[in-house]
């Protein structure tokens, strides 16, 4: 039994490696720890406004991250999304937080105070990713926090700090969301400690399906209709529709999608 809350794998082969990830999590749950879950381990904690690829070509080059254009962008959403919201927002930071649930390019970086739903994030795309790259889940503990009704222009803001958004969607609620906001954004988030968990690309199916089996899949975590739309496209696609086919039909003894019998 690990003594030391930082001794914990850094590589997930299975889902009883994940399993045991919980385990050392929960035993150490004093710690203020944060996960992400990216689909290629090579993806690093940069925000989206400031990654290379988020911007086109122009002249066989990209365009720059400018601070006056992510200024302007952040204007422009504050002018023109009044009219969608039915409660506008009242701090700099809340609206920053709209505009990245909404996936506008910003400086935040979304973490879960959930391992279970990074590990959904990490492995959503098994199965239909085109690469050979593993998935990864980010860990960290300690960051900065910042008070949801701080008055601070979030792109003025100089350290790392997390930011825990009011409930505003049902999505933000569902995924444990929380915020980090990055100075620089073209750099990666300078974090007093930081780890990340490799999951191998082998491991990343079973997963998903075990997470389901938890209850952790699009349905829940996208709690609205394009998320039970897209749920019940993967259970389709997988063959995983016992319980409602007519007369309760489970075609026993045909192979699941791991290559094992059901029964």
């Amino acid at each position: 039994m690990a003594t030391d809350s930082k001794a914990f794998p850094l590589v997930v082969r299975n889902w009883s490696d994940l399993s045991s990830l919980i385990e050392h999590f929960s035993r150490f749950s004093a710690h203020d720890w944060l996960f992400r879950g990216v689909t290629d381990e090579t993806h690093g904690l940069t925000a989206k406004i400031g990654r290379e690829k988020t911007r086109a070509l122009k002249e066989s080059k990209r365009i720059p991250y400018r601070a006056a254009d992510e200024a302007a962008l952040f204007k422009m959403f504050k002018a023109q999304a009044l009219s969608h919201t039915q409660r506008a927002p009242v701090t700099q930071l809340e609206w920053l937080a709209l505009a990245q649930h909404f996936g506008v390019p910003t400086r935040l970086l979304d973490w879960t105070e959930s391992l279970l739903v990074a590990a959904w994030f990490a492995v959503e795309k098994s199965g239909v990713k085109q690469d050979k790259r593993n998935s990864a889940i980010w860990v960290t503990r300690g960051v900065r926090h910042i008070s949801e009704d701080s008055k601070q222009d979030p792109l003025k803001i100089t350290d790392p700090c997390v930011y825990r958004p009011a409930h505003v969607s049902t999505r933000i609620a569902a995924q444990a969301s929380v915020l980090m906001v990055c100075p620089g954004p073209t750099k990666e988030a300078k974090l007093k400690f930081v780890r990340k968990i490799v999951v191998e690309r082998s491991a990343e199916f079973t997963i998903k399906k075990r997470l389901n089996a938890c209850g952790v899949n699009r349905r829940l975590l996208f709690p609205d209709l394009q998320g039970l739309a897209e749920h019940l496209a993967w259970l389709h696609k997988h063959d995983y529709l016992a319980g409602y086919r007519e007369h309760g039909d489970d075609i026993p003894g045909t192979p699941d999608s791991e290559g094992q019998s059901w029964l």
